[in-house]
């Protein structure tokens, strides 16, 4: 069982500084329905929802990606997601709860919380839409929005200076597809 942070404060951590750095954008996967008492940020996983999200982290386990943090909203679908994620690609590191990952976050609050990680090559960010969404689509300069389906995860390599704003896209998991070219993510 991966070991989990609480906090508002993520760890620093070290490594070599590489050329550019891959995130892993990951929309938690499908959650109960809203019912009255329940606040928003307590929905947990569905079955459904675990199953296809196991399913799909042993597709993104043969990528070879090695996230060397893995980062998520505190709401306990995207927690549960993360978890999901980490036992699948045997990541022995803790799950950092980050409340910069809550709903409505923007694209600057991304970067600023990858800049107090710095040295990593790779780091998974577990969220919600429309962030995840509009995320990518400001980073990949998409001409229109870009809506991530629950469970899915887009690699994305940023540079290590410079304009941190613009990404090249690596791929995109999506149910049962892998989306390589990015002009396929604009209907």
């Amino acid at each position: 069982m991966p070991r989990r942070h609480r906090g508002g404060a993520v760890p620093r951590g070290g490594g070599e500084i590489g050329s550019t750095l891959r995130i892993y954008l990951v929309r938690h996967a499908e959650a109960v329905d809203r019912v009255p008492g329940m606040p928003d940020a307590a929905r947990y996983l569905s079955a459904r929802g675990r199953v296809t999200f196991r399913e799909l982290s042993g597709r993104f386990r043969e990528t070879g990606a090695v996230p060397a943090r893995i980062l998520t909203s505190p709401f306990v679908r995207a927690v549960q997601t993360a978890e999901i994620l980490s036992e699948s690609i045997r990541y022995d590191g803790e799950v950092v709860v980050a409340p910069q990952l809550s709903p409505g976050f923007d694209v600057e609050g991304l970067i600023s919380l990858l800049e107090i990680c710095p040295g990593e090559q790779e780091i998974a960010l577990v969220g919600h839409e429309p962030d995840m969404g509009g995320a990518l689509t400001r980073l990949l300069s998409l001409p229109r929005g870009f809506t991530m389906r629950k469970g899915s995860i887009a690699a994305l390599d940023l540079p290590d200076a410079g304009n941190r704003l613009r990404a090249g896209f690596a791929w995109l998991l999506s149910g049962d597809r892998r989306i390589e070219d990015p002009s396929l993510l604009v209907p």
